[in-house]
């Protein structure tokens, strides 16, 4: 039956004027479109051997709900908030502030401990701070006239802001380490 087919082939191709090299390539072809052809019918048609694969045992991961306890909130991880996420080193940030720089607010003492300034925006004409106090760990976004312990926010410049607290005032830095 090859010698059959292998000499019907050989007359095919004198017929189609087919070189030996193309003659060759149109069988190989012809060969790979059987091949797929009778994969894919064994993938659609093909035994089920779905006891021999491995059952998976995969399960949600679990959800803590108010019911089953407390979920953790962000002001639990202390050690997160503590470096901050636009200072260059995060490293967590000394209380105490550096003498002054010589610039507006120059000869202003630094705000009280428990005050931290996060980030200041700037959008046109609307400033907002970031203040984090021990009243609210979480942080909170003020704009100017706004109170943080009994400090109101005068002033916001680059990278600091003025408070007033009736006659006193104090400044507030972005980046206390500078």
């Amino acid at each position: 039956m090859t010698r059959a087919f292998v000499a019907r082939f050989r007359s095919l191709a004198r017929e189609l004027r087919l070189s030996p090299l193309a003659a060759m390539l149109l069988a190989l072809l012809a060969t790979l479109d059987l091949a797929a052809s009778a994969f894919a019918l064994l993938s659609l048609i093909g035994p089920d051997d779905g006891a021999s694969r491995p059952k998976m045992d995969w399960r949600p991961p679990s959800f803590v709900s108010p019911a089953s306890g407390r979920a953790a909130t962000a002001s639990d991880d202390t050690q997160t908030l503590s470096r901050p996420i636009f200072w260059k080193s995060r490293r967590p940030r000394p209380i105490a502030g550096k003498p002054d720089r010589g610039d507006g607010f120059a000869g202003i003492p630094t705000a009280p401990a428990g005050l931290l300034l996060g980030a200041i925006v700037k959008s046109g004409a609307s400033v907002r701070a970031f203040v984090v106090s021990g009243e609210d760990p979480e942080g909170r976004w003020l704009v100017l006239g706004e109170t943080v312990q009994g400090w109101t926010i005068a002033e916001v410049g680059q990278s600091e802001l003025k408070l007033v607290n009736g006659a006193q005032s104090a400044r507030l830095q972005l980046y206390p380490e500078q």
